[in-house]
């Protein structure tokens, strides 16, 4: 394995804990590098294949376990599955020590084109995927996902109590404060991303 495969390239990450992308507190981090071009993405930013911030699972790992207060991950980008292997090693190192953190990952692509090796791998460790490409056309108005046609594999047992809120609920917008510069969390309410949450403040 190469040292750029083992290194995690974030385009950022909440730090401080999210309540707007499921169940409960979570850490938040969202992968650097997309190659698909979905029209109206909440994150066209982060879709460059560049190096953005580098880290290493096991740093992160260190981070998640020292919150007690995060109940899980949830990791979207990006396309998380462009980094399957670093991300299966960040969560088996948090699970070592947290055997009941939850897992929630947003991808592009649907669960029938993950078969490469490395994707498998990492499907074994997410209790939650929600998968497919934004379609701008099927927009969602609630739930964790933001279009129609994306789907909710929950794939183990872990966040089946949540079901309803997951699919269904309710959505959460906040704002945070990351390194002096304000970041929008949780899934549009409308469509134009966020700058509904910007006219507001």
């Amino acid at each position: 394995m190469t040292a750029a495969r083992t290194l995690l390239n974030l385009a950022t990450w909440c730090k401080s804990g999210t309540q707007a992308l499921g169940p409960g507190t979570r850490l938040a981090i969202w992968t650097q590098g997309c190659l698909k071009e979905c029209p109206g993405c909440v994150s066209p930013e982060f879709r460059e294949l560049k190096a953005a911030q580098l880290v290493e699972p096991a740093a992160l790992a260190d981070y998640a376990i020292g919150h007690p207060e995060f109940s899980g991950l949830t990791i979207s980008g990006g396309e998380p599955f462009l980094q399957a292997s670093a991300l299966t090693r960040l969560i088996r190192l948090i699970r070592e020590q947290r055997k009941d953190f939850s897992v929630i990952l947003f991808t592009g692509f649907c669960i029938e084109e993950l078969t490469w090796s490395e994707s498998t791998e990492l499907l074994t460790e997410i209790d939650l995927l929600i998968d497919g490409p934004y379609r701008e056309a099927e927009f969602s108005h609630n739930g964790l996902r933001g279009s129609a046609n994306q789907r909710f594999h929950f794939l183990t047992d872990r966040l089946k109590e949540h079901t309803e809120e997951i699919v269904s609920g309710k959505r959460i917008r906040e704002i945070h404060c990351e390194e002096d510069s304000l970041f929008p969390i949780g899934i549009p309410t409308e469509h134009g991303a966020f700058k509904d949450i910007f006219n507001e403040l």
